[in-house]
């Protein structure tokens, strides 16, 4: 009897788990590329994440696509296309190429946390403080004006009539400024000085060399003509697979999953086509 009660059981799971992948739609949970589909000879499915360094809701779903990632490394394949919908000044077709700069170099981790937090983190703090050598030299001072900015802070919130978490927004003001270290000196004098954005090639320079890579070829690198390809080719790949936002991620090249229902939605149908194009 137990056992034919585990027996059920089983089926049921497997039926509702059946039931919820067969509610992931096509032109609802995700869209034809029209493209021709990616082969492997690894057996593995190619996942593709089109992004932005400068894109808020990247920077969320980083650790989240991470975790997912260790957990199906043996069912993928993965790469990124860095993506730029704006040409009106240089922040995110500059921001483009710190990633291809990071990828010929072998430091893309260094150069994506670097950028990351360039641009959501330090950047965003930053232009919130008169004085950061001050604040640098003087830790008393630096809690201070973290409270003083708390308390700001929470005024305005109440009149917005948000919720406000005073503790955590401390916490991290302190352990991102007042406890930070040399490298978070560094981005908090160059996000405040560059306003939070990449405006030339020097703050992208700096955010290069912030992040480890020795700059002497920097120019040089950008200005190549392999650069200038890696560029291109991002263009043509996010056309062709008709990126309008980001993130998205793409599946062998034939199914295009947005953001839009969340992350924990995007992943899931994500696995659902990975597992459809395995032909699990």
């Amino acid at each position: 009897m137990i056992y034919k009660k585990i027996a059920v059981t089983v089926i049921a799971l497997a039926i509702s788990s059946f039931a919820a992948a067969a509610d992931f739609k096509e032109g609802e949970d995700y869209l034809l590329t029209g493209a021709a589909a990616t082969t492997s000879n690894t057996g593995k499915v190619a996942v593709t994440e089109y992004f932005g360094y400068w894109c808020p809701h990247c920077n969320n779903f980083e650790p989240v696509l991470e975790k997912w990632l260790a957990k199906n490394a043996d069912k993928v394949t993965f790469d990124r296309v860095p993506v730029a919908f704006s040409t009106r000044g240089q922040n995110q077709t500059l921001a483009q190429k710190a990633f291809f700069v990071g990828k010929q170099v072998k430091s893309e981790k260094a150069v994506d946390s670097t950028m990351f937090d360039f641009y959501h983190k330090y950047g965003r703090i930053a232009p919130s403080f008169r004085d950061l050598e001050k604040i640098k030299a003087d830790p008393i001072a630096c809690n201070i004006e973290i409270t003083k900015l708390v308390d700001r802070a929470e005024k305005q919130s109440a009149q917005a009539n948000r919720p406000f978490d005073i503790a955590s927004v401390t916490k991290y003001l302190t352990d991102n400024v007042c406890e930070t270290d040399n490298r978070g000196w560094s981005l908090l004098k160059l996000g405040k000085e560059a306003r939070g954005n990449i405006r030339n090639v020097d703050v992208l320079k700096q955010i290069i060399s912030i992040a480890g890579v020795n700059t002497d070829k920097f120019e040089k690198r950008l200005n190549s003509f392999s650069m200038d390809r890696e560029i291109k080719n991002a263009g043509i790949k996010a056309d062709t697979m008709g990126i309008d936002s980001v993130p998205m991620i793409v599946v062998n090249d034939k199914y295009r999953v947005s953001s839009a229902k969340g992350f924990e939605h995007m992943l899931s149908v994500v696995e659902f086509l990975v597992e459809k194009e395995a032909g699990n």
